[in-house]
């Protein structure tokens, strides 16, 4: 390697996230010296929905958490949608025939652990409380400077993976995020004692700021996980993601679907990264997963079916470099072909849904649309599980749908609005 000693690991892998703890996992199991690193120690939460599409649930499992999924996931069967007049509109969690997972809800707390320990027995070296300030890469290798117990640590690899999330800070000094990185923002909380519907993700356009949305999603154990988010500020939008949590949390229609319910922890707020369309996903020998590369669904706020996909889709270049069937350079431009050729053009797609449809004028049409063609309600439903071409969304027959439903009259009493 030019004379300069070989590297004690293969791959670095930053943020044990998802996307992160995927990577090392399907890394290590073809035998790449991978190390696994995270600022947090572990088991440790994450502010999130906590939903997993059927594509996630589907790829935990393969990654060895089919026992977690079956004892510690809530299997969902359908959705449920208030409208911001207030009706209520019912879809099937998934319309496909012969689909191996149902959508689930699993904490945080539980996923990331259990994928951070499916990447140790595969062979990966994790340590938390190590924090990376900075990176160079002189030569052939990675040089990483972090932080660990007080102490300065340099660590070297063969090539990086950044997995940090929306934490900008490490990726703007890498010059590794858009000129204007896009964000969203939301707020959760966890109660107990949630006693209604505990297999549907309920989904609510009223009682919160528009363009925004509220959710309640059931846990094992009657515990849910309630939320706001917001996709802008508008003049009546509360300053914060929590103020319009405990807005949405008063609204009469949320108050009695939680009555005896209690809270359990803080709300805590979280951004969200939606711009992969925009991000760039290598430099040199580093290379982004998940949402650090900004793949949060623009429309809907999901992201961990993208940063577990992405995460396969690195280890599959990467396992090419160090097998050294490719250069660095080349396999990581397969990479970024492969993740442009799969997800560039739905997120161009999902952000322009919501640039059309998350609105007020947008959703209150939507909702009467809906409600009068409930297969136009499927099939959104569809597109944001990745069932559905998101190019559906913008037919003449679904246009001409949200067109009438502008002429509609309200289905639903004033009082129903809550603050929408």
């Amino acid at each position: 390697m030019s004379g300069m000693p070989a590297p004690t690991q293969d791959v670095i892998v930053v943020g044990a996230g998802p996307g992160g703890s995927a990577v090392a996992a399907h890394l290590a199991r073809q035998g790449a010296r991978v190390l696994l690193l995270d600022k947090q120690q572990f088991p440790r939460d994450k502010t999130c929905g906590d939903a997993l599409s059927p594509t996630a649930a589907r790829l935990c499992r393969q990654l060895g958490l089919g026992e977690i999924l079956d004892r510690e996931s809530q299997p969902i069967q359908g959705l449920v949608f208030t409208t911001p007049d207030g009706a209520v509109l019912r879809a099937k969690a998934s319309a496909s025939a012969g689909a191996s997972e149902p959508a689930r809800v699993v904490p945080r707390l539980v996923l990331d652990d259990q994928l951070r320990q499916a990447a140790i027995r595969a062979g990966a070296e994790f340590r938390g409380g190590t924090w990376v300030r900075g990176m160079e890469q002189p030569g052939e290798l990675v040089r990483v400077q972090a932080e660990a117990n007080g102490r300065e640590l340099t660590l070297e690899a063969r090539v990086a993976v950044l997995a940090v999330g929306a934490n900008l800070k490490l990726l703007r000094d890498l010059a590794l995020v858009p000129r204007r990185p896009d964000h969203s923002v939301a707020a959760r909380a966890y109660f107990e004692g949630v006693q209604r519907e505990p297999n549907q993700l309920r989904f609510h356009f009223d009682g919160v700021p528009l363009p925004g949305y509220g959710w309640i999603f059931p846990l094992v154990r009657g515990a849910a996980n309630v939320g706001v988010g917001l996709f802008g500020r508008g003049s009546r939008a509360p300053r914060s993601a929590a103020a319009a949590l405990r807005h949405f949390l008063a609204h009469p229609p949320v108050r009695a679907f939680l009555d005896g319910a209690v809270p359990v922890g803080p709300v805590r707020g979280f951004p969200l990264r939606t711009d992969f369309h925009r991000s760039p996903l290598v430099r040199d020998r580093l290379l982004l997963v998940g949402e650090a590369a900004g793949l949060v669904n623009p429309f809907s706020g999901e992201g961990i079916d993208y940063a577990l996909e992405s995460a396969g889709m690195a280890a599959q270049a990467l396992s090419s470099f160090l097998a050294g069937q490719l250069s660095p350079g080349q396999a990581l431009r397969s990479y970024e072909r492969a993740m442009r050729a799969r997800f560039q053009r739905y997120f161009q797609l999902t952000a322009l849904m919501r640039s059309v449809y998350m609105n007020r004028p947008g959703l209150y049409a939507l909702g009467r649309a809906c409600l009068r063609w409930p297969e136009l309600l499927q099939l959104l439903v569809e597109v944001q599980l990745s069932q559905q071409n998101p190019w559906k969304a913008f037919t003449p027959r679904v246009v001409l749908w949200i067109l009438r439903g502008l002429a509609m009259r309200s289905p639903a009493a004033p009082a129903a609005q809550g603050a929408a």
